[in-house]
């Protein structure tokens, strides 16, 4: 008698725990709050440091020579021709070329075909690149026989007229300028070559990574080619030498 009981009472009491634990199932489920263990907390790592890779070598001590501020040489100015009071503007480029020393007669003879359609002067640019509110004139020769581009930039000191920047680089090297920094940008065998100039009072020297300025015609290494003296901006076709003077 009595098990009977107990087993009837059993039948009518699972279907009530059941919905009562199915009940608690779902408030868990809609409730993210609260506090809950996730298990042991993971293991921090000390920060990543150098090691050398010979700590026992000592390295040659740095050069006196290195941090000194270099010494940059001005080009000499253009030969009978003056700036005009209203600037460069109305200088003709062939003209500067053709009566400044610094440019080799090789380049010279090439701008004899202008203005003719194989001229290889490009169109000049004017952009004030020392900050005096003037403009300096920008100019481009390319001269596909030796593989490069001569970029030359004037600026006018009174009515002296002298260029700040000679670069010789890759043939179709291109330029932008980023505020008063003059951008220079050449692709070749070697890849895209940059090189950054910005001017220094004297001249537009060449901006390293660590941001000094080098000397005006240093820069980023170009490919050598035939009949070039050197292998880096600055080089010129070994048939002349453009001559640099303190004035």
């Amino acid at each position: 008698m009595h098990s009977s009981v107990s087993q009837r009472r059993t039948r009518l009491l699972l279907p009530a725990l059941a919905a009562a634990g199915a009940a608690v199932g779902l408030a868990g489920c809609a409730s993210g709050t609260g506090a809950r263990d996730d298990g042991a907390a993971p293991r921090l790592s000390a920060p990543t440091s150098a090691v050398p890779l010979w700590p026992d070598f000592t390295p040659p001590p740095t050069p006196e020579h290195e941090g000194q501020a270099p010494r940059f040489v001005r080009y000499l100015p253009v030969d009978g021709v003056s700036a005009p009071a209203g600037g460069l503007a109305g200088v003709s480029p062939k003209r500067l070329l053709d009566r400044d020393p610094n440019v080799p007669k090789v380049v010279q003879s090439a701008l004899a075909a202008c203005p003719r359609a194989d001229c290889p002067l490009r169109k000049p640019v004017l952009r004030d690149l020392t900050g005096d509110g003037r403009d300096e004139l920008v100019t481009a020769v390319d001269l596909p026989k030796f593989q490069r581009t001569l970029v030359q930039v004037y600026s006018a000191e009174g009515r002296t007229i002298r260029p700040v920047l000679i670069y010789w680089g890759q043939l179709g090297v291109t330029g932008e300028t980023y505020g008063r920094d003059l951008v220079i940008t050449s692709t070749g065998e070697d890849g895209r070559l940059t090189a950054r100039y910005r001017w220094n009072g004297d001249v537009l020297a060449a901006v390293t990574p660590r941001g000094a300025s080098t000397a005006p015609d240093a820069g980023v290494p170009v490919p050598a080619a035939p009949d070039v003296a050197e292998t880096r901006p600055g080089a010129v076709p070994a048939e002349t030498t453009p001559p640099r003077r303190t004035p």
